[in-house]
Formats: structure tokens, C-alpha cells, sequence
């Protein structure tokens, strides 16, 4: 109990210390929350036209793809806050940045983490809030006890694995010194397959993004179950359980990953 607290007290530290370093920069903070919210506002007014100009996507309404959609977006919003340092594992490997955490007396993979709280990030969730409550409106989403709990399970789970599939594809560059490219091929990949629902691709891919990358557990799985579809993946229990244990899972290879890759790791050139 006594090492969590400790663990606990240095992750407030560094929160601490990155907000008050991005908050010296109040311009970057505006222009911000001016690029990011127009960003993906204009994500699901595309979905709007979508629908509006051909029909239905395999039976999901405007509504029911902004309920999709705003769910996907509100793990994504979190996952920029807290696992934002995945996404520079390449340049922490070729400048270095490993040796100082390696000497310490402290986990490693914890240390890289939460080195860096992305206070900005926290822009991100706006969009996904706002359209996620929007969208539960319209679809009459009942706000009870046990939704609520459900929805809160949905979030963390969609965290784990976002912050899973980052956390590995970022610990490439243990090996080849370069994961960038591939990192931005993720988020994009993320986005476009949380934002439209699986059954639109074939079959072959529904099985990879289900059981080789659990996407479909961020929101798809989840969106159907909360709008009472028919469920594509009948698993016992229901889908608030299942998104939180992928997420466990995809967290326990993400750190056996990256350990597997710090013992690769060499240093800085000169």
C-alpha cells in the first residue's frame, strides 16, 4: 500500500509540473482548443452528410453513428492526456531520454508514462463529451445507475486499449530506432475504424479488429449493446465487462512488450 501512495504522490508531482510547463504558453492553449474541436465536429457533420445524401450505414442512423462516434472520441480524449508520451517513444530512444529513468529507483514503463500529463489534451474530450451527449439524447440513452457504471467501464476499457496498441507499436523503435510512421498510421487507424461500424468492412478484418486488435471493443461492441442492436459478438456477460478485460489483457502484452524492448534498448549515439 505504502509503495502505491508513493507512486501515487510522484504521479501528482509530474502532473504538477507539466501543467504549469504547458500553461506558460496560453496561445498554444487557444489555438488548441480552436483546431481540435473544429476537427472533429467536422467528423461527424461528415457523417451527417453520409447519411443524409445516400442512406443508413448497415442500419446505423445519424444518431446512432454520433452515439458511436462520441463514444469512441471520449477514450480517445483520455488517452491523449495520459498516454501521449507512446506516441514520442522514437525520439525518447534516439536522444536518450532512458538512460536518466533507468537509474532510478522506480518502474520504468511508469516513469515514461506518466513523465509527461498532457493537460492540454484534455481539449480532445470536449468534442467527444459534447457529441456523446448529444447523440445520448437523441437516441434516449436512460442516464440510470448502472448505465452510468457500464459507460464509465466502456471509457477505461477503450483507454486500456488505445493505450495498449500505442504503447506497442511505439516500442518498435527499442528495436529499429524508428516507430513515428507508424504511430501516426495507428492514430489514423483508430479514428477511422472507432468512428464507423465494423460490420461495414469484411469478415477477415471484423475478426482482426476484434480479436487481434480489440478495436471493436472501444465502442462498436459497446454502441450496439447501449442501443439494444443485435449484437454482432455473442460473448456471456455483456460488452462493460468485456471492453475493460481486453483492455487488462492488451495492457499486460503492451508492458511485456516494452520490457522485451527496453533490454534492447542502447543509448544515445554520439
Amino acid at each position: 500500500m505504502s509503495d502505491v501512495r508513493h507512486y501515487l504522490t510522484v504521479f501528482g508531482y509530474y502532473a504538477k509540473l507539466a501543467i504549469q510547463r504547458q500553461l506558460e504558453y496560453p496561445l498554444f492553449l487557444v489555438s488548441w482548443l480552436l483546431m481540435i474541436p473544429t476537427q472533429y465536429f467536422a467528423g461527424v457533420w461528415m457523417l451527417r452528410i453520409i447519411v443524409d445524401r445516400f442512406q443508413p450505414l448497415e442500419g446505423w442512423a445519424f444518431d446512432d453513428l454520433a452515439f458511436l462516434y462520441g463514444l469512441g472520441l471520449l477514450s480517445h480524449g483520455l488517452v491523449v492526456v495520459f498516454f501521449i508520451p507512446t506516441w514520442g517513444t522514437e525520439f525518447a530512444v534516439i536522444r536518450g531520454e532512458f538512460d536518466r529513468l533507468l537509474l532510478r529507483p522506480m518502474n520504468v514503463f511508469f516513469q515514461f508514462i506518466t513523465g509527461y500529463f498532457n493537460f492540454i489534451g484534455l481539449i480532445d474530450l470536449i468534442p467527444g463529451v459534447v457529441i456523446f451527449l448529444y447523440a445520448a439524447h437523441a437516441v434516449d440513452f436512460v442516464w440510470g445507475p448502472g448505465n452510468v457504471v457500464k459507460l464509465a467501464l466502456v471509457v477505461i476499457g477503450g483507454l486500456f486499449i488505445r493505450g495498449s496498441l500505442y504503447t506497442i507499436v511505439g516500442a518498435v523503435a527499442f528495436w529499429t530506432k524508428r516507430s513515428r510512421n507508424l504511430i501516426n498510421m495507428s492514430v489514423a487507424t483508430l479514428e477511422r475504424t472507432t468512428m464507423y461500424p465494423l460490420t461495414l468492412y469484411p469478415h477477415a478484418v471484423q475478426a482482426v479488429l476484434t480479436f487481434l486488435f480489440p478495436i471493436g471493443f472501444i465502442s462498436f461492441y459497446p454502441a450496439e449493446s447501449f442501443l439494444g442492436k443485435t449484437s454482432s459478438l455473442e460473448l456471456p456477460l455483456g460488452m462493460a465487462i468485456w471492453t475493460p478485460i481486453a483492455g487488462i489483457v492488451c495492457m499486460a502484452v503492451a508492458y511485456t512488450i516494452f520490457r522485451m524492448g527496453l533490454r534492447k534498448y542502447e543509448s544515445a549515439g554520439s
